[in-house]
């Protein structure tokens, strides 16, 4: 199976989606990120709901965000994913809800590349952050790890880069 869709065609489906749910479309927006990756065998792109504005999270910051949006990269089908428990952290939370604020409380001397949002085959969502340190006199990036979080508790771990889980 070859991914037929672009990301920018992802994004168009996911919003195509996210129409036909109204009572998710004045409170949520559908994110850019739309990481690709391999779901149960099939290659698909996923990508969160966010908060709407500053309202929207203190009306919705209770039951969380609600779901994501799986493009299958192949057949371009697109669904939205409904949790059962609304994911807390994310980027367009505030105060300690914030991906970036918890992740900086829970890992002070870290120094953070840009977030992806990713499923396992079972559907949890989670947040996989890149750890970076600067060598060399150039001050070259090297990953030296990452952090999984998982964005409806909270709980985050770190692993060197030999010890990341697939």
């Amino acid at each position: 199976s070859l991914p037929l869709l672009d990301k920018d065609s992802s994004n168009k489906l996911g919003d195509r989606v996210m129409g036909q749910m109204p009572e998710l479309v004045s409170q949520f927006y559908v994110s850019s990120l739309y990481t690709q990756i391999n779901y149960n065998n099939d290659i698909v792109r996923v990508t969160p709901l966010e908060y709407d504005g500053l309202i929207k999270y203190f009306t919705n910051r209770k039951n969380g965000v609600k779901g994501y949006i799986i493009v299958n990269s192949v057949t371009g089908e697109s669904t939205l994913t409904k949790l059962k428990k609304g994911m807390k952290y994310m980027p367009s939370a505030y105060f300690n809800e914030d991906l970036y604020r918890k992740l900086r409380f829970s890992y002070p001397t870290k120094i953070f590349g840009n977030e992806s949002f990713e499923i396992d085959n079972e559907g949890n969502p989670y947040w996989i952050v890149p750890v970076i340190k600067y060598t060399g006199i150039n001050l070259r990036k090297d990953v030296e790890g990452i952090v999984i979080m998982d964005p409806i508790t909270g709980k985050s771990e770190y692993y060197k880069t030999g010890d990341i889980p697939t």
